[in-house]
This record gives C-alpha cells, structure tokens and sequence, in this order.
C-alpha cells in the first residue's frame, strides 16, 4: 500500500483502541469457554443432576474430560493473545506518539510536514549560506520523522503477525465439536472508528477476522437451562457485562465519538434483557444468585402476598384480575400467589431490587412455552 502518510500516522490511535478492545474481549470470552466447558462435564457425567452410571456414561465422561483437557489450551492460549492485542495497543499508542513529536518539532521549527510527510521551508533566507543551513536542517527533521515513522510501521506489522499466526494457531487447537465456540474466542466487537481509518493503519489480523465471523447458533432460552447450565450462563453473561463496562463506561465524550458511543450503548439492552431472564430461571431453580441477599425467614410462614402489588397499583389488563397460586414451582413453597387476568393470563408484581425497578412479570400462558415478560410500572423502566 505504499509508505505511511501523516493522516495514517495519525489515525493509530484508533488502531490502538481497537486492540485495547479485542483484549477486553478475549479474556471475556476466554472465560465465557472455560465456564462451558467444566458445565458440559458436569452435564454429561450428572444429567440435569442426576449421576449417570453404566458403561455409556463412562464414555461420555471419557469424552467430556478430552474435550475438556483440549478446550483449556485454547482458553490459556486465548490469554495469550488477549495480552498480545493489550501490549500492542500500547505500544502503537508510545509509536504514534514519537513519530508526531518529531512532526510538531519541525514544524515549530518553522517548517511545513506535508501529507507525504516531506518537510518544507517557509521561511525566505536572507543569504546563500542561511538557504543551505535550513536545507540541512530541513532534511535532519525529514530523517528523523522518517525514523519515527518506519518504527511504527514496523510494530504495527510485527503486532499483526502474531495475531494471525495465533488466531490460526487457536482454531486448530481445539476439538471437532468445539471449533465454533473457540472460534469466537479470535472474534473481537467490531467497532465504528470516530473516524475513516486508512486500512494501512489497521491489524489486519483483526479486520481481516471480521470479515469471516462463522454465525454463532442462537443462545438457548434461559427458561430450558438446566441448572448447571444455568449457573454457567450467568457466570458467562456477567463476565460480558463487565466487558461491556469496560468498553462502553465513558463518562465523557468527545462529540466526533459520539456516533460510535451511541452504538456501543445500543448493545445494553439485550445484555440485560439475557442477564434478567438468566437471573429469573436461577430463581425457578431456587438457586441463590451471588450479590443477591437470602430472603429473610417470616417467623410467622410463607408470606400471604408474595407476588401481590400494594394497595393501589394494578396490572395494566382490562377486568378484574384474581388472585391465585402463582405458577413457577420455585414460588409454591413460599407461598407465593399471582393475579390472573380473564384471559389466563399472569401478573406478579417485582418490588425492584439494585438491578430493576418495580414492575410487573407477566407470562400470557397462552403457548405450552410461553415466556415471561417485564412489564413496566408508570414511566419507569424495568432495568435500572
């Protein structure tokens, strides 16, 4: 693509940003594989927990447990890589840096760095031998941006090689039947740069990858999971969320960022909506979610109007609801009761918590699978 020009010099901030981000999120989704892999060995040696014995369980478990050994390799060969991508941000970030430092230093010398990053004089000399000094010093300031430059270009391309290579390397580590899932471990968030970023300013290692995501299958439902796939889930969605924080928690914003900050935000919803309905199935399960306090024992039994609105609030649904025993097998022993509309359908009223404000849980029951819903209360939304 020929020699770097200043424009793509000074684009490699963003190139950086980029490789900052890919770390993030491999050692994200590195934790995300290592979790599925020791829940499918618990899977398949204790089916929805229940110990399997015979001789086709010991296969399975067989099985499981080389899956498992060839799965870690690639989950640590992952790190790797995430700390490859994070050094490399730095290091193009120091580059860039120096290479500009010797473009401001000539031009406050009084000359001109143009786009090719030639340096030109704009001052008028008032003698033969003042021409010839500021010719020469003219090319000292050339050399040495071209020094700071070819350094640069350098480590970007000595960045990207090992990327590749790693990538390539990553893929082939793992077993037939884990090949997508490890593949996503090599698949950075794309990101829209603030700006347009010549390709030579980029890891072509990363955009290149981008280019060739494999489509992932759809996520099981929460409300399927089994237990041990449920606590893996919510290991794995929380491990996302602070991938999320990490790449999108700005608290201020430059107004050409704006754009891409607000197709970072966009992203949070849907993780919370799948971190809400992992959270319910764990309540189902009745398995406590960390971080969350064991409900406080009622001296007095099972608590009447569990599930029930204060006075004065109603489900927004035409008539007058009834109260009834609420459906979820987790609720029954605690005494649990919901308010059922003419239609079968059900309303539980959520008080909030740090995560939710108060609202409405509904399920229509109106499929043998329906699901539950959160339906907000007022103007209020359900995630806080």
């Amino acid at each position: 693509m020929g020699p770097l020009t200043r424009s793509r010099v000074e684009a490699f901030d963003q190139t950086a940003d980029m490789l900052t981000e890919a770390a993030a999120q491999w050692r994200a989704r590195a934790a995300v594989v290592e979790r599925a892999a020791h829940a499918y060995v618990e899977q398949m040696t204790n089916p929805d927990g229940t110990a399997w014995e015979g001789q086709a369980a010991g296969s399975a478990a067989q099985m499981a447990h080389s899956d498992n050994l060839a799965v870690l390799p690639a989950v640590d060969h992952a790190h790797q890589m995430a700390d490859i991508a994070h050094r490399g941000g730095e290091t193009l970030r120091g580059a860039r840096a120096e290479a500009l430092e010797a473009i401001a230093d000539a031009e406050d010398s009084g000359f001109v760095v143009g786009e090719d990053l030639s340096v030109t004089d704009t001052r008028s000399a008032d003698s033969p031998a003042q021409r010839l000094a500021r010719q020469q010093q003219a090319e000292i300031h050339r050399s040495f941006i071209a020094h700071r430059v070819a350094r640069l270009d350098a480590a970007n391309e000595s960045i990207a090689t090992k990327l590749q290579t790693g990538a390539a390397r990553l893929v082939g580590m793992a077993p037939a039947g884990w090949h997508q899932p490890v593949t996503e471990l090599v698949r950075p968030v794309p990101a829209k740069p603030a700006r347009p970023v010549d390709s030579r300013a980029t890891i072509r290692a990363v955009d290149n990858h981008w280019k060739q995501d494999p489509q992932l299958p759809a996520p099981v439902d929460p409300k399927d999971m089994t237990a041990p796939a449920a606590r893996a889930a919510w290991e794995a969605v929380n491990a996302e969320m602070a991938a999320y924080n990490a790449r999108c928690g700005r608290t201020f914003v430059l107004p050409n960022e704006q754009a891409a900050y607000n197709a970072c935000l966009a992203d949070r919803g849907p993780l919370l909506e799948r971190q809400a309905a992992i959270r319910a199935r764990l309540r189902d399960l009745g398995i406590q979610v960390e971080g969350e306090p064991p409900p406080a024992p009622d001296p007095a039994g099972p608590q009447p109007n569990r599930g029930l609105p204060p006075n004065g609030i109603s489900p927004p649904t035409e008539g007058n609801p009834e109260v009834g025993p609420a459906s979820r097998p987790s609720e029954k022993p605690l005494g649990g009761q919901s308010l059922w509309d003419e239609n079968g359908g059900e309303w539980r009223y959520f008080p909030g918590d740090r995560w939710h404000n108060a609202h409405w849980d509904y399920n229509p029951h109106d499929t043998p699978n329906s699901r539950w819903k959160n339906i907000p209360i007022g103007d209020l939304p359900p995630n806080k």
